[in-house]
């Protein structure tokens, strides 16, 4: 069963209950999709870098997406400009990321 949708401007992720559990598709320019690429995915497609990681919920922006994962890790990757990611810099993510300024914190949902 599907636990959650989330859905961006041009591409749609979503978590499954059961394992492997966080598909992404649709478009995949800056590496929104966290495949490693910037291919298009026309179908849900298992993102690899999230094997093993329980994550509890997502969001998508217009050119990226967000995670919170195991212990309340908080993982962006796709587009950074502007700092959107919150990686420190302006650089796209093709894979998630953990957000370094974020750990320790109590992040529950983003």
């Amino acid at each position: 069963p599907v636990g959650l949708v989330a859905c961006g401007e041009f591409h749609t992720a979503c978590i499954l209950q059961n394992a492997p559990h966080v598909y992404t598709w649709g478009l995949g320019l800056s590496g929104r999709l966290g495949h490693g690429d910037e291919n298009d995915r026309l179908t849900p497609t298992f993102v690899e870098a999230l094997t093993g990681m329980q994550v509890s919920t997502m969001a998508c922006g217009g050119h990226h997406t967000a995670a919170v994962g195991d212990h309340l890790q908080v993982m962006t990757w796709g587009g950074g400009a502007f700092g959107k990611l919150g990686h420190g810099n302006r650089l796209a993510q093709s894979t998630p990321k953990v957000v370094v300024a974020l750990q320790g914190k109590r992040v529950i949902q983003v």
